[in-house]
């Protein structure tokens, strides 16, 4: 009876880290893919600003040849 019982710990143990290591796996998922989103963020912000900046210099520029 005692033996059953080790290899139920045992058992028990080994289902434990699977979950464990399942929710490892899906919190490095999660990560990436905030990561990935971020990165999506930041390149659609700089494309955002660039095309600001570059409509105020265009603007700028119209600006000058009306007035000169």
């Amino acid at each position: 009876m005692e033996d059953h019982k080790e290899v139920s710990k045992h058992d028990s143990l080994d289902i434990d880290d699977k979950k464990t290591e399942e929710r490892r796996e899906t919190r490095l998922q999660n990560r990436l893919i905030m990561e990935d989103y971020r990165e999506d963020i930041n390149e659609k912000a700089d494309a955002f600003i660039k095309n600001f900046r570059d409509q105020l210099k265009i603007q700028r520029e119209d600006s000058l040849k009306r007035f000169h």
